[in-house]
This record gives structure tokens, C-alpha cells and sequence, in this order.
């Protein structure tokens, strides 16, 4: 419990199992307390959520080395105060943010959730989930939770996760990786940045699921062929399954389109001194 550890930017970060306590107390506590206190609830729809919430459980997966859960995760918590959730009720978890754990905890409580983005925060009813607000809210953190728990029609942030999730227990993985150009064409309408399978696909690689991440990184370069941050993690992606040859032409790509890209250039090098 509340295990701490060194980011990637080289400052303290808690990973695994968290207690809110700690969040609190320095240095955590200079943005989490912070954000509690200026936010404003937006009592009409808290008072309809109380009765909804009554016998819920509450798993939140978050990094503090993420802008995105430093801001809503204080939220949450006093969202779920006013509606008198119970603390018992509450679990944290805390993500990693180096390369070969990204976005796992020590005991892996993410496993087969499919934690793609933090903030997570997973919502259950007699240990089955009712649903999730993945990273920030589709319209307020308040009418995001009554939708879910009013059982309303929900659809979180970035739909292409849960899509590939289906597609992965639903087809052989040779298959979706032959039918990757249709795919491409029927996912673009409601894609918006290339981070969205960038990002599932390092979790997928971290995780050691290389043939679903390489389905994400190539699908990525289907939909982004102009982004060199897509073809630097290609990149990534065929070094570390000790592809050089097609991680160097990737890493080439990367570099013809973005001259100054790190990714690219440091997988370079790597490959020029072996």
C-alpha cells in the first residue's frame, strides 16, 4: 500500500494500491487538495446521483504523473463524498509511466480491463461493471455517473478501444490484421488524434500482447500515414520483436516526415550500435 517509485521525468510517483490519505500529504497533496477544494458540484444532478450510487463500487485507476487524473481524480472523490459514498466502497490504483510497465500497478490489478488512458474510473454493481469515464467526461463527471448508474445509453471517451477489444475476442488476430484497410475505413469517422491507438498500443506491448499491439500501430499508420509519432512507434514496436529491418525503414519514416523527432532518432542510434 501506497508504494512509491521514480517517474520518467525522475519525480516521485506512487504505484499499485493507494490509500486517499496519502494523496493528501505532500507532494501529492499541493494539487490534490487544491483541486478538491475549487470545485464547484453541480448539486442538482449530485442529489439525483445519491440515490443511484447507494451499493456501488468505485475502481479508480490513475497516475500522479498525469495532468489528466491530478485534475479529475480530486473531482471524483468529492463528487462521491457529497453523495455519502462509503471509503470502503473506493478502490485506488496507480499507474506506472515507464516504458516496460506503462500503465501497471505492481499486482496488476488492470489486468483484463483493458486500461488504456488515466484517469479510469470503473463503476460496479454486484461485481459486474455498469460502465466507465475514461480519462475525462463525455459532457460533466456528475451527468457521466447518473447516466451510468441511471442505466442510460453511455459511450465513453475513445471508442476505438473497446471496438479492437471486441474484435479481439471475436476474430483470429490473422484475420483482423489482413482486414486492417476496411477497418481503418470504418473506425475514421469517430477517431480524432493518432494518441488514441498510440497510447492502447504501448499498453498492449508493455503488457507483453505483441500481435494485438502491432494490429493498434498499424491501424494507427492506416489512419495517420502523415503523423511521424505513428511510425516512430512502429518503430518501437519492430525493434523490441528484434525486427530491424523494418524498424529502421519505420524509424525513416518517422524522420522524413518529423527530422527531429526523439523517438525516432533514438531508436535509430540504437540500431546503428548494434
Amino acid at each position: 500500500m501506497n508504494r512509491e517509485s521514480i517517474d520518467i521525468h525522475g519525480n516521485q510517483m506512487l504505484i499499485g494500491k493507494c490509500t486517499r490519505e496519502r494523496l493528501k500529504e505532500k507532494p501529492y497533496g499541493d494539487w490534490f487538495n487544491k483541486n478538491y477544494a475549487d470545485y464547484k458540484i453541480d448539486t442538482v444532478t449530485a442529489e439525483k446521483l445519491k440515490t443511484y450510487l447507494s451499493q456501488k463500487n468505485f475502481l479508480i485507476f490513475m497516475g500522479t504523473w498525469c495532468g489528466d487524473s491530478k485534475r479529475e481524480v480530486p473531482r471524483i472523490f468529492k463528487i462521491l463524498d457529497y453523495c455519502g459514498v462509503k471509503s470502503g466502497n473506493i478502490k485506488l490504483i496507480m499507474m506506472d509511466s515507464r516504458d516496460s510497465v506503462y500503465k501497471q500497478s505492481p499486482t496488476h490489478e488492470e489486468r483484463g480491463l483493458n486500461i488504456h488512458r488515466v484517469p479510469d474510473l470503473l463503476i460496479y454493481s454486484n461485481n459486474k461493471e455498469m460502465g466507465r469515464i475514461v480519462e475525462s467526461p463525455v459532457v460533466t463527471l456528475e451527468k457521466d455517473m447518473l447516466a451510468i448508474t441511471s442505466g442510460e445509453t453511455y459511450t465513453s471517451n475513445y471508442k476505438i478501444v473497446p471496438f479492437l477489444v471486441t474484435q479481439f475476442q471475436q476474430k483470429n488476430i490473422r484475420d483482423i490484421q489482413n482486414n486492417l484497410p476496411d477497418i481503418a475505413n470504418e473506425v475514421k469517422p469517430w477517431m480524432y488524434h493518432f494518441a488514441e491507438l498510440n497510447s492502447y498500443g504501448h499498453v498492449l506491448m508493455a503488457a507483453g500482447e505483441m500481435d494485438k499491439a502491432a494490429v493498434s500501430f498499424r491501424l494507427n499508420a492506416l489512419l495517420y500515414p502523415e503523423n511521424a509519432g505513428v511510425f516512430a512507434s512502429l518503430g518501437a514496436y519492430y525493434l523490441k520483436t528484434g525486427n530491424k529491418l523494418l524498424a529502421k525503414e519505420n524509424c525513416e519514416k518517422a524522420l522524413k516526415i518529423q527530422p527531429d523527432n526523439e523517438r525516432a532518432k533514438k531508436i535509430s542510434d540504437q540500431l546503428q550500435n548494434n
